[in-house]
C-alpha cells in the first residue's frame, strides 16, 4: 500500500494553516493549485493595512475575497473606497488612525465580537456609537467622545461586554438606576478626570464578575479612594478578581495587604506604598504559584531578598517591576538557586547595586543569570539616585547576553555606564530586534555617547542623547 504524504489531504492543510503566519501563508498559496485552494482563505482571514505607509491590498482583491476576513486592521485613515465593502464574517475591527469613520461602517458589521478605535494623535473626537452590535463582547477606545442619541443602548451595550477599555475618552453619564447584571470581566479605566473617580467607583461596582481591573487615575490618590476601593473589597464585591493593576493609587501596607488577602487568587498586583511591606509580602507569598506581573513602587524598606524571593519562587512571572530600590549583586552571588520564571519572564525592571569590591568575575556571573532569560523582551537597569550599576561592556561580560534574542528595550538610567562604540556595535550585530536605548552610554565621554546614538539612530534604534 502507497504511503500518502498528510500534507496531500486537505483536511490535513487546513488544519495546520491557522498555526500559520502571513508570509508563511503566502508560500504556501503559491506551491501549487491544491495548496492554493485550502491556504488561501486562511490567507485573508487577517487583513493589516498600514496606510500610513501607502500599502493597501489590491481594491479588487479585497473586494474578491471579503467573505473570508474575520480580522480586519486599518494603521491609518480608511480608504474612502473601503467604506463600502461589506465583510459578512468580520469579527474583530481595529481602526487605528488620526481620524475615524462614521459610525456607517461599523453598524453594518452586526458580526462584531471586538472592536477597537483608537485616535492616534491629536485631541477626542467625537464618535457615535451605533445600534445593533449585539455580538459585541470586547471594546477599546483611546481618544473618543462617544456620543449617542440613546444613552441606555449604550449603556445596555456596556452591560453585555466582557472586555472594556476606555483610555483618554468619554463615555454618556451613567443612568441612575442602569441595566444590572453587567458581564465584564476585564475593565481598564484610564480616562484622565472624567469621569470624576467617584463615578468611576460606579462603574466598577457593577461589575461584579471582574477577573482583571487597571485602574490609572489622572493623578496620585490617596485616603478616600483607597478606602473606598477596600470597603468594596471587603463587601466581597470582585468575589472573582485575580488582576489588579492601579500604580498610582497608594495605600499603607495595611490597606493593601487586605486587598490582596481577598482575593482568591493574585496572578497580577500593582503596589504604591510609602511603608515597608511586611504585611504585602506575607500576603502575597500564597499566590506565588499563580503570579505574573508584579509591579512595586515604594521607597521604604529592604526589598532586594524579597526580589530575588519572587525571581526564585514564581514559575509563572512575565513581568517584574521592582522600581528604583536597589538590589545588592553580593545577595544574588551568595545565592545560586535557580530563577525559576527563567522561561517565562519578558519583562524586568530591577536596580542591580554593584558593589565596589565586586569584582570583574562577579559581574560575569550577574551576567550569566540573565543570560538565562531567553525570552526577556524589556530590561530596566535604571537606579535613583545614580549609582554604580551592572557595566554594560564587552569587557565585563556582556557578550553573555547573546542569547537575549528577544530583546527590544534596554533602559539603564541613573547607572554610570562607559561604553563605546564597539559595545554598540556589538549590541546591535547581536540583538536584532532591538528598538530603544534609554539611558546615558557613556557618562565621561560626551562624543563618544554622541557617536553610539548616531550609530543606533543609523540602525534605527531609538537613542535620546539628552536622555540621563
Amino acid at each position: 500500500m502507497a504511503i500518502i504524504n498528510p500534507l496531500e489531504l486537505p483536511e490535513i492543510r487546513e488544519a495546520l494553516a491557522p498555526f500559520l503566519a502571513t508570509n508563511d501563508l503566502a508560500r504556501c498559496v503559491g506551491v501549487c493549485r491544491d495548496w492554493h485552494t485550502s491556504f488561501l482563505p486562511f490567507f485573508w482571514r487577517v487583513v493589516d493595512i498600514h496606510t500610513e505607509r501607502g500599502k493597501s491590498p489590491d481594491l479588487d482583491l479585497l473586494k474578491r475575497y471579503n467573505n473570508d476576513v474575520a480580522h480586519l486592521i486599518y494603521r491609518g485613515n480608511v480608504p474612502a473606497d473601503h467604506l463600502s465593502i461589506q465583510f459578512p464574517a468580520l469579527r474583530m475591527l481595529h481602526l487605528l488612525a488620526a481620524s475615524l469613520p462614521g459610525a456607517e461602517m461599523v453598524g453594518k458589521h452586526s458580526s462584531l465580537t471586538h472592536l477597537k478605535l483608537h485616535r492616534t494623535s491629536g485631541s477626542k473626537i467625537s464618535w457615535n456609537l451605533p445600534a445593533g452590535l449585539s455580538n459585541l463582547t470586547s471594546l477599546s477606545l483611546d481618544r473618543i467622545d462617544v456620543r449617542s442619541h440613546d444613552n441606555d443602548m449604550v449603556w445596555n451595550l456596556v452591560s453585555r461586554l466582557e472586555s472594556l477599555e476606555i483610555r483618554r475618552s468619554t463615555m454618556p453619564g451613567l443612568p441612575k438606576s442602569p441595566t444590572s447584571g453587567w458581564r465584564m470581566k476585564e475593565l481598564t479605566l484610564d480616562s484622565e478626570n472624567d469621569p470624576a473617580m467617584k463615578e468611576q467607583m460606579r462603574w466598577m461596582e457593577r461589575c461584579r464578575h471582574l477577573k482583571r481591573l487597571t485602574w490609572i487615575p489622572l493623578y496620585i490618590s490617596t485616603g478616600a479612594i483607597i478606602e473606598e476601593l477596600t470597603q468594596s473589597i471587603a463587601a466581597n464585591t470582585w468575589p472573582e478578581l485575580e488582576e489588579f493593576y492601579s500604580p498610582y493609587i497608594k495605600g499603607s501596607d495595611q490597606q493593601l495587604s487586605f486587598v490582596i488577602g481577598r482575593m482568591r487568587r493574585v496572578s497580577a498586583f500593582s503596589i504604591n506604598c510609602d511603608e515597608p511591606l511586611d504585611l504585602v509580602k506575607t500576603a502575597l507569598r500564597p499566590h506565588f504559584a499563580w503570579l505574573t506581573k508584579l509591579e512595586v513602587a515604594t521607597t521604604s524598606g529592604d526589598n532586594a531578598l524579597f526580589t530575588l524571593e519572587v525571581l526564585k519562587s514564581c514559575p509563572k512571572l512575565q513581568s517584574l517591576r521592582m522600581g528604583t530600590v536597589p538590589v545588592q549583586v553580593r545577595d544574588m552571588l551568595n545565592d545560586d538557586t535557580p530563577w525559576v520564571c527563567e522561561g517565562s519572564l519578558k519583562h524586568l525592571a530591577v536596580c542591580f547595586y554593584v558593589e565596589e569590591d565586586i569584582s570583574r568575575a562577579g559581574q560575569r556571573m550577574l551576567f550569566e543569570r540573565l543570560s538565562r532569560l531567553h525570552r526577556l523582551e524589556q530590561l530596566d537597569l535604571s537606579c535613583k539616585p545614580p549609582v554604580q550599576s551592572l557595566d554594560l561592556r564587552l569587557e565585563s561580560g556582556l557578550e553573555q547576553l547573546a542569547t537575549l534574542t528577544r530583546l527590544e528595550e534596554l533602559t539603564f538610567r541613573g547607572t554610570m555606564q562607559k561604553m563605546t562604540v564597539k559595545d554598540a556595535e556589538w549590541m546591535i550585530e547581536h540583538w536584532k530586534s532591538l528598538k530603544s536605548v534609554k539611558g546615558r552610554m557613556n557618562s565621561e565621554d560626551a562624543v563618544e555617547w554622541g557617536r553610539m546614538v548616531t550609530m543606533l539612530y543609523e540602525s534605527r534604534i531609538a537613542s535620546n542623547p539628552w536622555d540621563v
